[in-house]
């Protein structure tokens, strides 16, 4: 079945998340880079992954235009929350320039269908491919956040870490 292309640049597509993308989504969650990045993901079992409700105001699926493979997923967190935008690249396809052009397809995608003019990201200062990523696509470290925000408990040592915010500001 043909999925709808939300936007392209020719090489790479976000397309329409489909019920058979669970698998790899949740393969995904479970490789222990995701857990890192978004510090300490908790799925249970493929059954309750799958039968989750997706509260997203956009998710799409990343393609590879020449092969019309997925290979990773971007989001933007529910409306009820300030707009958050991430990424989630299949371990195969990381490091290799894919997730800065997916990150690029999203956010201009959420300024010009989705009218948002503030689009936040968040990352742990020790990621810096995803700092990379977010600078190459016109994120700046969040002026208006202070020392104080973003402290949470690491999953495994309950040691308190900062997560950075970066924003895409129209």
């Amino acid at each position: 079945m043909p999925r709808k292309t939300y936007i392209s640049n020719r090489t790479l597509s976000l397309v329409e998340y489909l019920p058979e993308d669970d698998r790899a989504l949740y393969d995904n969650w479970l490789e222990p880079g995701t857990v890192a990045a978004f510090n300490g993901v908790r799925v249970g079992s493929f059954e309750t992954f799958r039968t989750r409700k997706m509260r997203q105001r956009f998710f799409a699926m990343i393609s590879l235009d020449a092969t019309g493979e997925i290979i990773g997923a971007v989001g933007i967190s529910p409306p009820e929350t300030a707009p958050d935008l991430a990424i989630w690249m299949f371990k195969p396809y990381r490091r290799q320039g894919h997730g800065s052009a997916a990150f690029a397809l999203a956010t201009q995608y959420a300024v010009r269908e989705l009218g948002i003019e503030r689009l936040h990201a968040g990352l742990y200062p020790g990621n810096i491919a995803s700092q990379k990523m977010l600078q190459k696509c016109a994120y700046i470290p969040n002026p208006d956040w202070s020392e104080a925000d973003g402290w949470e408990k690491h999953y495994l040592t309950g040691e308190e870490i900062r997560q950075l915010d970066y924003v895409f500001v129209l």
